[in-house]
Formats: C-alpha cells, structure tokens, sequence
C-alpha cells in the first residue's frame, strides 16, 4: 500500500530533451511547462489574478519549498528542473495543506539508468543565444545515477537590455534499498548585464504614448549583477507496507550584487518625464525550508484511507532598504539621452528576520469510483523582526488555524463533480519602489478561496473542466499620502474553462479561458478616492494552443497560438484602461536522426502581427511594454 502511495506522488525519471513538448504534455489549460515550451492560462507568478509564490504554494517535488527570487518572470533554473505544473481546482485537490491562489508543481531533472547526454541550442532575433549541456550518468546499476549539466543564455529585453546568464546544475539519485531513495541537488545562475527596465508612472489616468522597443534607453552604467544558488535533498522512504515517510531540506540564495531601479515619473502624453534612477546596496534573500510527512494507508475493500502528519517550516533572513535616488531631469520615454552617473548616497541596510513552522494533521478517504473526500487543519506560528539600521525594532506575529476541505464526487466514470475550501496566511512583500515607504516590509495577511466545478472526459484522450472560483485578500496599494500598506479588500471572483488532448488522429489541442470579476472594498473605495476595480486585473484571458502531427508527416508538425485579453483598468480611479489585445504565434518541429542520435528542430514566430500594448503592474501602476515580434530557432540532440 506504501508503494502506491509513493507512486502517487514521487517524480518522473528524466528523459531526453528532445522529447521536451510541452503541449502534448499538458492535461488541462491551467498552465505547463516543460524545458523551454510552456502553454495555458496561468503562470507560477500568476493565477486567478495572484501570486502563488508569495502564497507559498511552490512544491518542489510535491514538498514544500521557499524559494527565494524576487524575479517575477521565474522561479527556477532551467537546467535543475524538468518543468512545472499550475494545479488549481480539481487538480489541486491532492496537494496536502493548499493556501489559496494555485500550486506551482515543480518537477526536478531527476536522473535515471540510461546514459543520455542532451544538447539543446538557441538562436533567434535579439541576441537571443542559449546553449544548454546536461549529461545523465548511471553510476551503479539501478542504485546510482547522477545528472549534470550547464549552460548560457543571452536575451534582449524589450527595453533593449541585454543580460547574461551562466548556470550549473547537479542532481543525484541514490536508492540504497528498493524501499528508500535520496536525491540530493545543487544549482547555481549567475546574471550579469542586467539593464533595469524602465517603470512609467503616468501624472493622470492616461496611458503612456507608443515607444520603440528592443531599444535601449537605460543608462548603460546601471546594470544590475545577480547570482541564484539552491541546493538540498529529498528522501523518499517506504516504512512499512502502509506507512510512507517524505522529507525535504532545501537551502535558496539570491545575492544582488548590483541593483537599480529607473523610473520615469509624472509622464505625459506626449512622452517627456522626470527620469529618476534608484541605486540599492547589495541585497541578500535566504532561506532554510522543508517538510517532513509521514502518511499512512489503510485499504478495506473498496475504500481506502490515509492519513497524513507533516511539518513544514522556513527561516528566512534578507537585507532590505539602503537605497538613495537620484534625478537626471526631463527625458522622453523610450528615447536614450545619456546621462553621468550621479553621486550617490547610500543608507544601512534593515535586517528582516521571518521564521515559521506549521504542524498539519490530514485526512483522506476514497471510495473507489464514487468519491474522494479529505479534510485538513493547520495550525501555523509565524514571527517576523525587522531590526532597522536607526531605531528600534519591530515584531509581528500571527498564529492562526488553517482549514481546508475537499469533495470530489463521480456520478458516473467520465464525470467528475468537485468542491474546495481554503483558508491561507502568506506574506504580501515589500513596498514599491514608487512608494514614500519604500522597501519596508509589510506584515503577512489572512486569505480565504472557495471553488466548484465538474470535470468530463470525452474519451482517454480528451477532458474538459469548467471552475467557479472566489477568493479574498487583503488590498494593498498606494494610499491618497503615497504609502504603499492596506487600503481596503480585494475579491476576486471568476469561471474557468479547460478543454485539452487529442481531438482527431494528430490534432492536439490545449484551449482555455478565465473570466473573472475583480473588486476592492474598504474606506478609500467609499470615499471614491480608489475605484471599485483593482488595477493590472485581466477581466477575460483566452488561450488556445494546437499542434497537428499526423503519422504520415514521418515526425514534422506545426503548432499555432492564439491568445486574448481583454481591456483592463490602469488606473487608481478607474479611468484609464489599457485596450484589448490578441496576439499570434505559429512554429514548426521536426524530428529526425542526427549522426544516428534522435534530434529535433523547433522554429517559433511569437507575435506574428508585431503587435503592440502595454502591460501594468497591479502592486505599484508602473507600466512596460509587450514583446514585439520575434523568431527563435532551437536545434536539441540525445547522444
């Protein structure tokens, strides 16, 4: 029984990047990645209008992990893991002690029996380079394995930054008994050429004027420098026949050796604004994370339970504030005036200090093709110390307990009737740079999410999911005096729709769409000095991504993408608004023999009409530009 346990939830051996399709791996349209493809809806820093991460709803290897990169656009490196997972609804339902907002389901490169060395190269436009190398050793025969690999990548910006990037990954896998395996792993980025791209903050409720892009208008002496390092190890250990025992110890370091902000404040229509450049000290996130599980099952005829008892905890320290800004007067956006450097005058750094460890007690129960029901309480004790520089220093704690429940119910095979309720404690970040308080750490806040739904499976191949979904936060943003704290409440209230697999022989498709009502409540709103919208809130995002392979093609396909998002509210009284905008993206695979090795090449043209738009930031109104068109050329080879 402790074997289907761990089948249930251990990894998936790594296999050859050649094989990397993220499309056809996809069960649903709520977001997949897998090497450097990804499809669907929703992102690990992005679901149903959230941030999983600072939720804390990343599982690495289905354990909890706090992983420390204050980068929205990613949460790891490339060549440590496989890909990644957005588990919301149905899909979430397995996932022990969920907060709301979705789980980002991070798989590592775990390596198997087989000796595979990858190659996967990149070119395209931009100065888009990447090289990535990983080597699969077996080492002794199903008992050790080890997975080694580095790489360089190099990618304009849209703001014409171009940064560099080298990295080295290190994965073991040690089963010495056939009841317990360890996988210990080790990953290191480190970023130079960092140009910061530009935040725009509009003086009214206007959008900022058309600007060109894969230009640079960043002064080329503020270039920020960055290295990323994560290691630990996962046990996975089969006690006894019913007891299964999981256990994660994980160590995440951002250093910033260089940073800087630029912002271009009180922007006019036609584009001319106080250009400022904001320059930080070295900046340093830590943390130590885990979980320890211990489940235990019990089958009794066509029922099964399981119980589960886990700990998890994060110690997390950072070095935050120090900063000093500059002006370098009048500049036009989107167009370089270079600029000297200015002096400036940096302050001490604070010492902010997060510790928690929660205790959780599970239980689940399936009665074989009728229902699966389970039900969860954490009790959580959370602590945080910020020691400024001058002063004296500042503890919140919080202590609360945590519910959640679970019902899925099968009236017949294909049909699946699901329900979750979730309550959550997470951070809610640091203040903006924009804001007078800027860089102070804000206290952690209480979340509640309820969802419904069904799931239908039209064949083996081919399943459709439908959610209803409502969840509630805190609302932080900047007040009418500039301070970036809580300003009222948010609610954010929505469907989802998932249709994917293979609807004819070669025909795959991952389509999906989320509607969703956002509303903020609280004084500022009933004083009509903040509108009832919350700002950078997508009302309608659709997404449909096809590939068509039929077996006569002898390994060719092509693949299209289709994406839409509706209009959506940029400013703090609701008057602005950014237009909608759809965007189109075509590309081709052929899979072929290279040097009797199996390869494959991939073209990609993202934004086929060069589409422009601008995208908001919903935490601080600073907005940046979409990708222009763009062409991408990835050759991979197993040897």
């Amino acid at each position: 029984m402790a074997a289907a346990a761990w089948a249930g939830t251990s990894h998936s051996a790594w296999a050859q990047r050649v094989a990397d399709n993220a499309l056809a791996s996809a069960q649903d349209a709520f977001g997949t990645t897998v090497g450097n493809e990804s499809v669907g809806l929703y992102t690990p820093r992005d679901v149903r209008g959230f941030d999983p991460v600072q939720a804390g709803n990343v599982r690495l290897e289905g354990l909890y992990f706090d992983r420390q990169n204050p980068n929205p656009q990613e949460i790891f490196i490339g060549s440590l893991v496989s890909g990644s997972t957005m588990r919301v609804g149905l899909s979430a339902q397995s996932y022990l002690f969920p907060a709301p907002t979705g789980i980002a389901d991070v798989k590592l490169r775990v390596p198997g029996d087989k000796l595979i060395t990858s190659v996967v190269g990149t070119a395209g436009f931009y100065s888009k380079y990447a090289l990535d190398v990983s080597t699969q050793v077996p080492l002794v025969k199903e008992r050790l394995s080890v997975h080694l690999a580095t790489g360089y990548y190099s990618d304009d910006t849209p703001d014409g930054g171009n940064p560099h990037h080298i990295l080295g990954a290190i994965v073991g896998h040690w089963r010495p008994t056939g009841a317990v395996e360890v996988i210990p792993f080790w990953s290191r980025k480190e970023s130079t050429d960092l140009l910061p791209r530009p935040n725009v903050y509009t003086a009214g409720a206007f959008l900022p004027p058309k600007v060109p892009r894969h230009v640079t208008y960043v002064q080329p002496w503020a270039r920020n420098a960055a290295s990323d390092s994560n290691f630990g190890v996962i046990t996975n250990a089969a006690l006894s026949d019913n007891w299964l025992l999981r256990a994660g110890l994980f160590r995440s370091i951002v250093v910033r050796h260089a940073q800087w902000n630029n912002i271009y404040q009180n922007a006019q229509p036609d584009g001319s604004a106080d250009s400022v450049i904001v320059k930080f000290p070295q900046q340093k996130y830590a943390s130590i994370s885990g979980e320890v599980r211990a489940s235990g099952t019990l089958t009794s005829g066509e029922w099964r339970h399981t119980l589960h008892v886990a700990f998890r905890g994060r110690i997390v320290d950072k070095a935050l504030g120090g900063s000093n800004a500059q002006s370098l007067g009048k500049m036009q956006i989107g167009v370089f005036r270079a600029a000297p450097e200015p002096v400036f005058t940096l302050g001490p750094t604070n010492a902010d200090h997060v510790s928690q460890g929660t205790g959780g007690v599970a239980y689940e129960a399936r009665w074989l093709g009728i229902a699966e029901f389970s039900a969860g309480l954490q009790k959580t004790m959370y602590r945080r110390l910020l020691t400024p520089a001058v002063g004296t220093p500042n503890v919140s704690r919080d202590s609360p307990l945590l519910p959640n429940a679970t019902l899925a119910v099968h009236p017949i095979p294909a049909l699946t009737v699901f329900g979750s309720y979730t309550r959550g404690m997470e951070e809610s970040g640091d203040a903006p740079s924009n804001a007078a308080n800027r860089g102070e750490a804000l206290p952690a806040i209480r979340t509640k999410q309820i969802d419904a739904g069904v799931r239908y499976a039209f064949n083996p191949n081919l399943s459709g999911v439908v959610t209803v979904f409502e969840v509630q936060k805190p609302y932080l943003n900047l007040n009418n005096v500039n301070l970036f704290t809580q300003v009222g409440n948010v609610r954010h209230r929505g469907v989802e729709v998932s249709l994917a697999g293979k609807v004819a022989e070669g025909l795959t498709i991952v389509a999906g769409s989320v509607f969703l009502q956002a509303r903020t409540s609280g004084d500022l709103v009933d004083r009509g000095l903040l509108g009832p919208v919350p700002i950078g809130r997508i009302p309608r995002s659709s997404r449909l991504d096809v590939e068509y392979a039929p077996p006569a093609w002898l390994g060719a396909s092509v693949d299209a993408q289709l994406e839409h998002r509706s209009s959506r509210v940029a400013s703090v009284n609701n008057v602005a608004r950014i237009p909608a905008r759809g965007t189109i993206s075509i590309g081709g695979r052929y899979r072929f023999d290279m040097f009797g090795a199996p390869a494959s090449l991939r073209g990609q043209l993202k934004n086929l009409t060069n589409v422009f738009g601008w995208d908001v930031n919903a935490m601080q109104l600073a907005f940046s530009s979409e990708e222009k068109r763009r062409f991408a050329l990835t050759l991979a080879v197993d040897f």
